[in-house]
């Protein structure tokens, strides 16, 4: 080997040192990467926050909690919180899907049947207890979850916590139910196969185990998936009137929880 060679040892060096480089660099860049996304998906959601209040002042009360909406920007869709914040949020016309209701960090759901299309597309879930409300029976509004991602962008509007009893009555707010599934995923879900609770929570397949939400005040803010309780829903325990904390467990989502108000 010539005076410039390198050895195969000097070489071996060279790639460990690249490989020990790539090791650190990496998860530096995934995680700048996923808070350049997170970032764009919290100005979508400051958006549809401001859209949320405008609207909440323009009727005085808070859109219908329609439940499992098909292509919310259809003028055939029933009323549902998407397709009556479009006018707030300078929506393009009919038949054609918000872009601020997507987050750029979600990928499509796998599920054909659910997945996103030019006329709906969304990764938000809608809270039914807020939902159908006059805004001057609702206390404390910026401490409450209106809105939430979801786990994928879909063609459904889906609510969760969902009520107990989906009646014309209770979907529209003139009757009172109770509410589940605050967090995690139905026993029925296709997700029950995820090994982790990680994997079955919503908003921790998001942003770095954690998801952006918007408050019944109109703001937006980023909170793990564990830093939550059932009072952000508006929900309490029926027998001791207190918030429920956050466990990841089957049995803490499916409880039927009362409204708060």
């Amino acid at each position: 080997m010539g005076k410039n060679g390198f050895t195969l040892i000097e070489l071996l060096v060279v790639i460990a040192i690249i490989a020990l480089l790539m090791a650190i660099i990496m998860p530096a860049l995934h995680l700048a990467r996923d808070q350049g996304r997170r970032a764009g998906c919290m100005s979508n959601m400051r958006q549809v926050g401001i859209a949320l209040v405008l609207y909440q002042t323009e009727y005085e009360k808070t859109p219908p909690k329609t439940h499992a909406v098909f292509n919310y920007a259809s003028p055939a869709a029933a009323p549902n919180v998407l397709k009556l914040l479009r006018p707030f949020v300078g929506a393009q016309g009919p038949d054609v899907a918000t872009p601020v209701y997507a987050c750029p960090g979600l990928r499509p759901n796998p599920n054909p049947a659910y997945a996103p299309t030019r006329v709906s597309c969304t990764g938000y879930l809608v809270n039914a207890v807020l939902m159908g409300r006059r805004v001057a029976s609702i206390p404390n509004p910026g401490r409450l979850i209106v809105l939430q991602e979801g786990w994928s962008l879909s063609n459904h509007l889906w609510v969760q916590p969902e009520p107990v009893t989906r009646t014309a009555a209770t979907l529209e707010g003139y009757e009172r139910t109770q509410y589940r599934e605050w967090h995690m995923f139905a026993s029925q879900s296709d997700h029950e196969s995820w090994s982790t609770p990680e994997a079955r929570e919503q908003t921790a397949n998001v942003h770095n185990q954690g998801g952006n939400f918007i408050f019944g005040d109109g703001h937006a803010d980023y909170r793990k998936f564990w830093d939550r309780e059932s009072g952000d829903y508006g929900l309490v325990h029926p027998t001791t009137k207190e918030s429920v904390p956050f466990e990841a467990t089957r049995a803490n989502t499916t409880m039927p929880l009362d409204p708060a108000f």
